[in-house]
């Protein structure tokens, strides 16, 4: 695991340098006078490594002169100036001009050297070296941006999955700022196959300086979560996916009954989810002192769980959940609660007059000799029995990833909610329902 500070310059406030500021942080007595906050940042952080990220015009002299002297090197004058000519002699409308990031290279080594060695106190001394400053265009168009977001991508190539990754924000473009923001999350995303979580946003207050006598630096990284609080609210109301959101929750209880209905979903344990979903629906409800974006979040988890309240038997349960697993496109699943539903309402309905009638798979069998059989050869019900078998041919499927028969799959797709809404209209009729048990009784039924 590495701290890796990512930070970006400008061209200064005036004649190419910073002006110093007195940096402190919230947590901390001690006070950095320095031009660059990046060198207190790596510092109160202890970094492993730092990337800078600029233009072709930004003052990469004077960040080089400054981390040589700091990390007591004699400067290289001739370094110095040459960098300095090269971004004097940017033009704005030449992307090829300026200084190019080849010419940075003795300037990442200073880095380094600056990390171990500053003033014989060293920042980390065992830092694992690798820091890197990287040019980037000023973003006018549409070409600029999106070669920039090349330049951010490559700094995500350079991040490992255990790396304490922190932003600073207080220099340069704020697009810089803001490219770096979105792209880390995407870099997540895709090469860490979830989302990233900053290890720190700071931000030095330059201007409140003037009232307080030095310049705070605050942690804004409770800002960067909350594309993380989006994502897991959203993932969670939508597809029952609360991996996120558990992370993020401080509060143990709460984050338990989140990940639970997560795994449950997805492996489709109907009683369990019924159990967790009345628990989480009781802890929301309860008045407690959470954090404020937990606040904001209880009107949605709540709108995820009043749809299943209320729910007062096992094959409404799978009914519900299959009509909640269609509108959010997870066929597979939806049609495994929609066929059980069935099998459930039947067996509910036969237990309302003789509650001797016990859940067991012998009895499920039954249920399924009934639909397949009796209701097949009885022109007043066979469309029931059509229905189930057809539903039931592609949970089969379904089960087997598509290779027990040529279904389209769009077809199958399609048919969902025509299926769903048939069984809402006659499984769920209990008087249809009555009439039929009336007519084959239980005992009648042999399963297989």
């Amino acid at each position: 695991m590495a701290r890796v500070l990512i930070s970006a310059i400008g061209t200064g406030q005036r004649g190419r340098e910073y002006k110093k500021a007195i940096y402190k942080f919230s947590n901390s007595s001690k006070e950095y006078e320095t031009s660059f906050v990046a060198s207190a940042l790596c510092d109160y952080l202890q970094v492993d490594k730092l990337y800078l990220v600029g233009t072709a015009k930004s003052m990469w002299e004077e960040v080089y002169n400054y981390f040589a002297i700091e990390a007591q090197q004699t400067p290289d004058y001739e370094y110095w100036q040459e960098l300095a000519e090269k971004a004097e002699s940017f033009d704005v409308s030449n992307y090829k001009s300026g200084i190019r990031e080849e010419d940075l290279e003795k300037l990442n080594k200073t880095i380094d050297n600056y990390l171990k060695n500053k003033k014989a106190e060293s920042i980390n001394e065992f830092s694992s070296g690798g820091s890197h400053c990287f040019i980037i265009n000023y973003g006018l168009n549409e070409f600029e941006l999106w070669n920039n977001f090349g330049i951010f991508m490559r700094i995500g190539e350079k991040l490992h999955e255990d790396d304490e990754v922190y932003l600073d924000i207080t220099h340069a473009f704020r697009s810089i700022s803001l490219f770096n923001y979105i792209t880390l999350d995407l870099i997540g995303i895709l090469k860490f196959k979830k989302s990233f979580k900053l290890a720190g946003l700071y931000y030095g207050m330059l201007d409140a300086s003037r009232e307080l006598g030095y310049a705070p630096v605050v942690d804004l990284s409770p800002y960067y979560n909350l594309t993380l609080w989006a994502r897991g609210a959203y993932n969670f109301i939508n597809f029952g996916d609360g991996y996120i959101l558990s992370e993020l929750f401080q509060e143990p209880q709460l984050s338990e009954y989140v990940r639970n209905i997560s795994e449950i979903v997805n492996i489709n344990y109907i009683a369990d989810f019924k159990s967790n979903i009345d628990s989480l629906n009781k802890y929301l409800s309860k008045d407690q002192d959470f954090d404020p974006v937990v606040k904001y979040m209880f009107p949605y988890l709540l709108e995820f769980t009043e749809r299943f309240k209320g729910i007062n038997s096992a094959g409404k349960l799978q009914l519900a959940l299959a009509e909640w697993y269609f509108d959010n496109k997870r066929y597979a699943q939806g049609y495994i609660c929609l066929v059980e539903s069935i099998i459930t309402r039947f067996l509910e309905i036969y237990r309302k007059k003789d509650s001797s009638i016990s859940w067991i798979v012998e009895n499920r069998e039954k249920i399924k000799q009934l639909i397949k059989q009796y209701l097949s050869e009885d022109k007043k019900y066979s469309y029931i029995s059509d229905d189930y078998t057809n539903i039931n041919k592609i949970r089969v499927n379904v089960a087997h990833a598509g290779y027990i028969s040529k279904n389209d799959f769009n077809e199958d797709i399609k048919k969902a909610n025509h299926y769903l809404n048939n069984v809402k209209k006659y499984i769920f009729d209990d008087k249809l329902l009555a009439e039929i048990i009336q007519k084959y009784p239980f005992e009648m039924l042999k399963g297989k």
